[in-house]
């Protein structure tokens, strides 16, 4: 009460209203925060900003191998599969230091974003480091990827249409040396081990033939039918034992030697071993206890041509197995949408964000000329 007396008097004396030079106080604060940060903004980017031009382009990666039917893709949950990694790891390697490495090698990295500016955020020095030119690198590109449609959507934003479109390429050139490189070392190491199999099954196969064939020469010898039955029974552990090896080939590419899961093909593989010398021993024991001193070598010399056989023909089926996956697993890269040089550049586009700041700067004003008011009115 007595403050509103002192304005009055304030009013009659001075003929002016000091709540009205408050209230004129606060509007040329409030419009000095809202414009001085637009003005600054606009001046940026009308005078200091370089534009960009933007070049896009869409990817996807397929294989030769068919895709399950996806149950929940219907209720907008796509599935995870194989494909599927490997898109993650494509937009991992879009984002990552060693693309960045690349373009500074081979598509003129440097020369794009290195030239001096007024803006320093513009560029990135040829010198930094390549954890710098990395975060930089992530400020001028963008990577989404749809793992519902399997598509890859890449823009990389440069200061000339002939730099965005050189550096796209590149990200679509090295990508696809990914994509290729997808799943080689494991596909091949089995094959490799596949190949050796087959060699070293060859050499024994004609080592037993040789001696089976001697052996024939001087005596005639038969096998009774419950040997024979040992016999595809050791068939069948030769070929189990062939595709573990293989198996375990391709899972040393992946996992280190003291991993659960070699551990535990070690063991598979071991199990096998034992129940193939075992029935083995079974075999040739069976027939020397009836059969005369004389044939028991030729006998011993026909199970282990045929023991020798059917390892042959499982390694054979093994590598072909092994061929095979490796031509069901390979990726391709297709990019239905490539780079194409853009025309058109942001510098317009990007004065939307003058608006955005004015609007921001005046939510900010209105909220501290609140506050302020609050703890004066507080205070009194």
């Amino acid at each position: 009460m007595i403050s509103r007396l002192a304005d009055f008097v304030r009013v009659d004396r001075e003929g002016v209203d000091p709540r009205k030079q408050r209230r004129e106080e606060r509007f040329r604060i409030i419009a000095i925060g809202i414009l001085v940060p637009t003005l600054v903004m606009l001046i940026y980017y009308a005078l200091l900003a370089r534009p960009e031009y933007d070049t896009e382009m869409m990817f996807t990666i397929q294989g030769l191998e068919q895709r399950p039917p996806d149950l929940l893709g219907g209720i907008g949950i796509p599935a995870i599969s194989r494909t599927s990694n490997d898109g993650l790891i494509v937009v991992e390697f879009i984002e990552s230091g060693e693309l960045v490495d690349r373009l500074e090698s081979d598509y003129g990295f440097d020369a794009a974003y290195g030239d001096w500016t007024f803006d320093p955020m513009a560029r990135v020095s040829p010198n930094a480091a390549l954890e710098s030119k990395t975060e930089f690198w992530r400020e001028q590109s963008s990577v989404a990827y749809d793992p519902s449609a399997n598509v890859i959507t890449v823009n990389v934003r440069a200061y000339t249409p002939e730099e965005s479109l050189r550096l796209a390429e590149g990200v679509l050139q090295e990508t696809e040396a990914v994509v290729n490189s997808l799943n080689s070392r494991v596909q091949s190491e089995a094959v490799r081990v596949a190949n050796e199999e087959v060699e070293m099954r060859r050499e024994e196969y004609n080592e037993a033939r040789r001696q089976a064939i001697a052996s024939r020469a001087n005596r005639a010898t038969t096998i009774e039918s419950e040997a024979q039955q040992q016999i595809e029974l050791v068939g069948q552990i030769e070929s189990q034992l062939a595709n573990a090896r293989v198996e375990r080939a391709a899972a040393i590419a992946q996992f280190r030697p003291s991993s659960p899961q070699i551990q535990a093909l070690d063991e598979r593989i071991r199990a096998l071993e034992t129940q193939r010398a075992a029935a083995m021993a079974e075999i040739r024991g069976g027939p020397g206890v009836t059969e005369a001193s004389r044939d028991v070598s030729a006998q011993t010399a026909m199970l282990d041509y045929q023991f020798a056989q059917q390892a042959y023909y499982a390694a054979i089926q093994a590598r072909q197995q092994a061929l095979t996956a490796r031509e069901n697993e390979r990726r391709y890269l297709v990019a239905f949408v490539p780079p194409r040089l853009p025309e058109v550049s942001n510098y317009w586009s990007r004065f939307v964000n003058v608006i955005a700041v004015a609007i921001a700067a005046a939510l900010m004003m209105a909220i501290a000329m609140l506050g302020y008011s609050v703890v004066k009115d507080h205070v009194q």
